[in-house]
């Protein structure tokens, strides 16, 4: 792993056991896949120009980097098999969702060894352009933030109603885990109960007075981070129960 400071190649090295070096040319060489993650602002074309002369010829380039488009990868790369991905938070606890997609020049190698390594993330979907690219990320942070603020507005509603934390927190945990598999489920499963829920006018009497109980919308809308750089990363990244 290359990087700017020795203070952050220390940092990496005590904290993830990852070699570090300032000097990527001690390792380019050898490279069988590249990645490519720059923080917003960072100077990319001088960065590349740095090291896209020096790695083999049949090295796979993944970035990470969101505005580095295949096209731009292609251009900055070329010869090379290149993919563009974005993940979410949640890879840090091995439940991430990865969306890529691929340059002209793949090959059945180059292709298995990127869907090996993205898929330590989580799960993995390939997407058929930029375009699909664009939008799907656009859903992966949006539906984070959504989903962690209605998470959050559940447990201390509860909480501010006399349920332990610690009880509200494993209720609603379960309850969106359920949520998950059940929206993967077959068509006929998801139909009937489905059913079920919408005949029992009782039940959905009574999730509709939580709601108001909690009063989660209101909730969620003075949750969402301003439109301000700083309050976005703060926000994303503030979620730690």
């Amino acid at each position: 792993m290359a990087c700017k400071t020795d203070e952050r190649c220390t940092q990496l090295r005590e904290q993830y056991n990852a070699k570090s070096v300032t000097d990527p040319a001690e390792f380019l060489p050898k490279v069988k896949i590249l990645i490519i993650a720059l923080p917003v602002g960072a100077d990319i074309e001088a960065t590349i120009s740095e090291i896209n002369s020096q790695i083999p010829a049949d090295a796979l380039v993944i970035s990470f980097t969101y505005i580095l488009t295949i096209d731009m990868l292609e251009k900055y790369f070329p010869g090379h098999s290149v993919i563009h991905g974005v993940m979410n938070q949640m890879i840090l606890i091995g439940e991430g969702i990865c969306i890529y997609t691929v340059g002209s020049i793949q090959s059945t190698h180059s292709e298995m060894m990127a869907k090996l390594f993205l898929s330590q993330f989580g799960k993995t979907i390939k997407m058929d352009s930029e375009e699909e690219m664009r939008l799907a990320s656009d859903l992966i942070f949006g539906s984070s933030m959504y989903a962690l603020i209605a998470v959050n507005a559940l447990i201390e509603g509860a909480e501010n109603s006399g349920l332990k934390s610690k009880n509200s927190t494993e209720i609603v945990s379960q309850v969106f885990k359920g949520i998950s598999k059940f929206i993967t489920e077959s068509d006929e499963v998801i139909d009937n109960l489905t059913k079920h829920f919408s005949d029992n006018k009782k039940f959905v009497e009574l999730g509709r007075d939580i709601l108001l109980k909690y009063d989660i919308l209101k909730y969620m809308q003075n949750q969402l981070p301003k439109n301000d750089e700083r309050e976005i990363f703060k926000f994303h990244y503030r979620w730690n129960r």
